[in-house]
């Protein structure tokens, strides 16, 4: 009789998998649809991009996750990542804001001294499971 109650309580501890639910939390994907505007006084058109986020490391990358980078800034509201863009050939000063609130992601460049800014793309984001991040060689 002891072996049965053994033998369900592991079905029931495994039933709820190997992943904490705290970890799971703090690492996510963002799939983000929306709108990019690639040149000045072109249409927008439409614009897709993968997030991967690990709030806990505080890295992400995006697209094809070739590199790992810090993100910038995490609150209870919004998640900033600088130079955005860098990692996929774009130029450095891009700025993502993604928003934990209401799921609105804007990319937006920098325009010089004056501190004016240039929308590049806007959106919406979902969350996805984690695909992870490029893992360290030492």
């Amino acid at each position: 009789m002891l072996k049965i109650h053994a033998l369900g309580a592991f079905a029931v501890i495994s039933s709820f998998g190997v992943a904490s639910p705290v970890l799971a939390a703090n690492q996510f994907d963002l799939v983000c649809k929306g709108k990019e505007q690639k040149r000045t006084g072109a249409p927008a058109t439409a614009w897709s991009e993968r997030y991967r986020i690990d709030l806990d490391a505080k890295r992400w990358c995006r697209g094809a996750c070739k590199t790992a980078t810090e993100i910038s800034s995490v609150t209870a509201d919004d998640i900033v990542l600088l130079d955005s863009r860098a990692a996929i050939g774009g130029p450095g000063d891009v700025e993502t804001s993604l928003s934990r609130t209401n799921g609105t992601v804007k990319e937006y460049i920098a325009m010089g001294w004056s501190g004016s800014a240039a929308s590049l793309a806007e959106g919406k984001c979902t969350r996805d499971l984690f695909s992870g991040l490029p893992g360290q060689r030492f």
